[in-house]
C-alpha cells in the first residue's frame, strides 16, 4: 500500500477556482443558473459542467465565480418580506431559483 509521506500545504479547494454554470434548455428559454463546479481552468470547468448539467441544454455558460455578481432591485421583496440588502430568501425560493423550479 502506498504511504502518504508528504504534506500538502494548500488547503482543500485552494488550488481550484469556482465556476458558476448557466444553461438554456431551449433556444426560447432564458439562461438559468444550475450550479457550480471547481476546476483549475475554464476547459476543465466546461468538461465538469457538461457532465453534470448539460444533458438537456442547448447552451451552457461557465463563468468564474469571483467575476460573477448578482443584483436585484431595491423594490424586490423576498421570503422575509424585507427589501434591499437585508432581504433573505426562504429555502423554497432559493431552491426554486437554483434548481429551475424542479421539485426534488
Amino acid at each position: 500500500m502506498e504511504e502518504f509521506d508528504h504534506e500538502v500545504d494548500a488547503p482543500r479547494g485552494a488550488t481550484s477556482r469556482e465556476w458558476e454554470v448557466f444553461v438554456r434548455e431551449d433556444t426560447a428559454d432564458p439562461l438559468t443558473h444550475v450550479g457550480s463546479v471547481s476546476a483549475p481552468s475554464a476547459d476543465i470547468a466546461r468538461e465538469q459542467a457538461a457532465a453534470l448539467f448539460a444533458r438537456t441544454a442547448v447552451t451552457m455558460w461557465v463563468c468564474p465565480a469571483d467575476e460573477t455578481h448578482r443584483y436585484q432591485s431595491d423594490a424586490a421583496t423576498l421570503g422575509s418580506g424585507k427589501a434591499g440588502d437585508d432581504a433573505t430568501m426562504s429555502v423554497d425560493e432559493m431552491e426554486s431559483e437554483t434548481l429551475r423550479g424542479e421539485n426534488r
